[in-house]
């Protein structure tokens, strides 16, 4: 009697320890304990939405920093977008390597990239904060190598760059230098002789188009500073690499009398460029006049 029910609850054991052992292995529908496919995070934390969610916008757009103080800005998914892809970069290393604070498709060209990595004499970012983590880093990366693509995920166009005039200087026919002579320093009217012909040299660029494929070029002159209406125009011609030329001569004006000039380009793109324009400070104007004495 006894070995039976010795027996009998042994079997029973064995039958309670299978089942016990079988529901452990079953799947438990409630369980939060499950894996994690971290590629899928990892792209989702790589977009621009992701990274100003988590990283600019926590990190970075703190009072009087990227808060709208400066750039870029950080406060929303668009200012982030806007000031970062193709935006000129602000401040340089010493060699001026870097053109754009996000370049599509390449991180290393990339300003941001170095600023959050290295430490340099600009200070890495965030200043004074903690760095990013890998995590953080190589969401980043991730993002821009993959085109840097905007909140619907399109890829962003280059975007076309205005030409550029860098300066300008004026000399007389034997090549002499007279745009120094000026009425009160740098930043008023150059002083020239009545009836007498002089040439102008300008430093004109384009992201795109050649110096000699530039349009519509021609320097204008207003004896109004500030109410721009031309009363005499030149047209100047190609010269060296982005430099131009043109000959005027000064009995077009009257003596004693401030002119204004400017210089207007158009590449074939359709930028436009005045300058000095409207809104350009005084002082830029002033630098382009000239004064028949």
């Amino acid at each position: 009697m006894k070995f039976r029910n010795i027996v009998g609850l042994g079997v029973l054991l064995i039958l309670l320890f299978a089942c016990e052992h079988k529901r452990d292995e079953s799947e438990n529908p409630f369980d939060v304990n499950e894996e994690v496919d971290t590629s899928k995070v990892k792209l989702k934390d790589a977009t621009i939405e992701g990274l100003h969610q988590n990283v600019f916008s926590v990190r970075c757009a703190n009072p009087t920093c990227h808060d709208g103080s400066f750039e870029p800005d950080f406060r929303t998914v668009q200012s982030t977008y806007s000031s970062l892809v193709y935006h000129p970069v602000t401040k340089n290393d010493d060699q001026g390597s870097f053109t754009y604070r996000v370049v599509p498709g390449n991180a290393d060209e990339s300003w941001i990239m170095r600023r959050v990595t290295v430490e340099d004499v600009l200070g890495r970012m965030p200043l004074y904060a903690e760095p990013l983590t890998t995590q953080e880093i190589e969401a980043l990366k991730f993002w821009i190598n993959d085109g840097a693509r905007d909140m619907q995920g399109n890829l962003p166009d280059l975007p076309n760059v205005q030409p550029a005039v860098h300066g300008y200087q004026i000399q007389d026919l034997q090549q002499n230098r007279v745009d120094t002579f000026r009425i009160n320093g740098w930043g008023s009217a150059a002083i020239l002789q009545a009836n007498t012909a002089y040439d102008f040299y300008f430093y004109i660029t384009d992201d795109n188009t050649l110096t000699e494929n530039l349009q519509n070029q021609k320097i204008e002159f207003s004896y109004d500073r500030d109410n721009w209406t031309p009363f005499h125009q030149i047209t100047p011609t190609k010269l060296w690499t982005d430099i131009t030329k043109a000959t005027f001569n000064t009995s077009a004006f009257q003596a004693n009398t401030t002119v204004y000039l400017r210089y207007f380009v158009e590449d074939d793109q359709g930028g436009k460029t005045e300058t000095p324009e409207d809104g350009s400070p005084y002082w830029l104007k002033d630098n382009y006049s000239i004064i028949v004495q």
